[in-house]
């Protein structure tokens, strides 16, 4: 077993991936209302880029992404404990969030666009590894 990454530099990961995804969603939202135009296109593929880098360096080198979506049956006491942990707070965190957010659009009269819809299930998908990142002093992947 081998230590990936110190918790401070997953830290700046998590709030990398996160902001550019949520830059990628505003950018998107508003250009709809506005014009896309060279400024934003360009700025939306340089976000869709640090988000994919910072993304794999934080989830999938780490291993994070691997260890969240493994079977129960492979995982120990500890880890069964860690995972439904993060599963409860991620599935906290996504309902409040998801229900603020279709909140805001039934009350401005909005509609919801496909852009943000995967936002949200990418979203979903990546909070109990953002937990365990954000939370654990250590983190470890099998070398």
């Amino acid at each position: 077993m081998e230590m990936r990454k110190s918790i401070q530099k997953r830290r700046i990961g998590i709030i990398i991936t996160l902001l550019s995804l949520i830059g990628i969603v505003l950018i998107f939202e508003y250009c709809k209302i506005a014009e896309w135009n060279m400024f934003f296109m360009v700025t939306e593929i340089v976000l869709f880029i640090i988000f994919l880098a910072s993304f794999v360096a934080t989830f999938i080198k780490t291993g994070l992404w691997g260890f969240i979506h493994k079977p129960l049956t492979s995982l120990d006491e500890r880890e069964i404990v860690l995972t439904g942990k993060s599963l409860r707070y991620a599935y906290s965190i996504f309902t409040v969030a998801t229900l603020a957010l279709l909140l805001y659009f039934a009350v401005t009269n909005t509609p919801v666009d496909m852009v943000l819809v995967v936002s949200l299930i990418l979203f979903a998908h990546i909070l109990p590894a953002v937990y365990i990142a954000w939370t654990e002093k250590e983190i470890y992947q099998d070398a």
